[in-house]
Order: structure tokens, then C-alpha cells, then sequence
């Protein structure tokens, strides 16, 4: 399978290429800033593209799937507000459908379907991104993991439509982990889940979803 990257550059972007690689997937990696081309080399990507938006309609020609890393703030906590761009992925959702992706797997806010009249909820700024992917063609996985946090990964995640819980973290390796591993897991097709550290190897925990 050929996967592409989109948001590679960032702290669990750099970690999904990696295990991508492991994983006997061919990769591109689509990155914002040149600098960054040699650290996604190193990382195992097997193409390296500086993101411009002229290049969006052809970006996905000859891939099976995407991982669309959105804007999260990596300082985010649980029910604050996590920036997205959702132009940008309206654009790119729509660009994949038309270019013959069939897996589209996204990293969203574990908030987004916070409950009206919740205080940190700001509507439509969570949910949009969400809610188009659910309603396009494409084969779609959305995870909505905890904040973030730089401990190593550890291999176990609790997963859930809804986790029970206001102080949820997960490592950037371990998401990384469990976007990859969604790619081929037919549990978690056409699924929206929260996830955080637990006590659960990861596939069986998405297997179990």
C-alpha cells in the first residue's frame, strides 16, 4: 500500500513515516518547510514533497490512502480549542476522493463532539473537519487522541467512541502508532474514536472497536 503523509513534519508525523516504514509501506511524506526534507529521508519516507497549493490536484495520483495530520496544538488539553484548518481539509478530502484514495485516515480533536452548551466548545471549529470526512466516499477512520504528551510509546492505548475520562494523554509515538495501524484494521473503517494511554496492545484494542 502507498500512503501519503500530509502534516509530516510535525512531532507525530515524523513518528507515523517511521512506522510506515517498518511497516513495509511505500510513504511520501508532504512537509511545509524544505528544511525538513533530509529528517524525512532519514525517517524512512520514500518520497519527500514541499506542500504547494498548485501541486494539490495531482498530490494523490498513484496512492491508496492518506494520513491527515490536522492542526492539532500539541499543548492542547482535553476541552480546549484545537485549531484546524478546514479549507484545507474540504480541499484535500476532496482532491483524495477525486484522485482514487480509498483509505483516508485522520488525527482529530478528542473534543470534537463535545456537547452543546459545554463552555469550551466553539462551534464548528471542531466538528466541521469531522463531519465532512464522514459524509465524503472515502473509506474514513478519524482519531481523536488525548493531549499529547513526549514519553516514550509504550504499545498500549485505551480506545473507545467515547472515553470516560477528563484527563486523557497519549504519547506522540503511540498515535502515530494507531493512525498506522487503523490503515488496515477493517474495525476501525468508517469509525470515529477517542484514544488515549491504557492498558491495551493496540491492535487488539482497535480490532475491538
Amino acid at each position: 500500500m502507498k500512503v501519503i503523509v500530509i502534516g509530516a513534519h510535525s512531532s507525530v508525523g515524523e513518528f507515523v513515516v517511521s512506522k510506515l516504514m517498518e511497516n513495509g509501506y511505500i510513504s511520501c511524506a508532504v512537509i511545509s518547510d524544505e528544511n525538513q526534507m533530509d529528517l524525512m529521508k532519514k525517517r524512512g519516507a520514500t518520497e519527500v514533497v514541499l506542500y504547494e497549493e498548485r501541486i494539490l490536484p495531482t498530490l494523490f495520483n498513484g496512492y491508496d490512502a492518506a494520513i491527515y495530520l490536522t492542526g492539532v496544538n500539541p499543548k492542547a488539553k482535553t476541552g480546549r480549542t484545537v485549531m484546524i484548518d478546514h479549507e484545507s481539509v474540504i480541499e484535500t478530502v476532496k482532491e483524495a476522493e477525486k484522485q482514487g484514495v480509498k483509505r483516508f485516515v485522520m488525527m482529530s480533536a478528542i473534543m470534537a463532539n463535545e456537547a452543546a452548551g459545554d463552555d469550551s466548545r466553539e462551534i464548528g471549529a471542531k466538528e466541521m473537519p469531522d463531519e465532512l470526512l464522514r459524509q465524503s466516499n472515502l473509506t474514513y477512520t478519524i482519531v481523536q487522541p488525548g493531549a499529547f504528551t513526549d514519553k516514550p510509546g509504550n504499545g498500549k492505548i485505551s480506545a473507545a467512541e467515547t472515553l470516560d475520562s477528563n484527563e486523557l494523554e497519549i504519547s506522540h509515538e503511540d498515535i502515530a502508532e494507531v493512525l498506522v495501524m487503523s490503515l488496515e484494521t477493517e474495525a476501525a473503517f468508517n469509525k470515529t474514536f477517542e484514544v488515549a494511554e491504557g492498558d491495551t496492545v493496540i491492535t487488539k484494542a482497535l480490532s475491538s472497536l
